[in-house]
């Protein structure tokens, strides 16, 4: 009869897992919150990170806009930056779906101004 070890070390594996999921449940969900809270304010801030350089990169591109262009690519970006972080107003409303469709109306608004901003008139 074969055994295969490296099957039974892998099941051996994530049996333990299991067992340490199950024994120390609160602990896990205190660690998996946590981890998830770090992971949010790191994407939060590379969004934000990667306008400010884009713009930083393409100075015509933020002085050919308009001021008002500038406030709503502005107000857009902290409404997305809102939206992601979650708060307590805006979840209590929308649905995770519609938290996803208010994102991707923010974005087509500021592409959509970028883009007409570059139009020959």
């Amino acid at each position: 009869m074969n055994v295969n070890w490296v099957g039974v070390r892998n099941g051996a594996i994530i049996a333990g897992i299991a067992a340490l999921a199950v024994v120390w449940q609160e602990g896990f969900s205190a660690i998996a919150s946590a981890a998830s809270l770090i992971i949010l304010v790191i994407f939060v801030f590379a969004m934000a990170a990667f306008g400010i350089n884009y713009f930083r990169q393409n100075r015509l591109a933020w002085l050919i806009l308009k001021p008002w262009q500038r406030v709503a690519i502005i107000a857009a970006a902290i409404g997305i930056a809102a939206i992601v972080i979650g708060f307590p107003w805006i979840t209590s409303v929308l649905t995770p779906l519609g938290a996803i469709a208010l994102i991707a109306a923010l974005v087509l608004l500021i592409v959509w101004i970028v883009r007409e901003s570059r139009r020959w008139r």
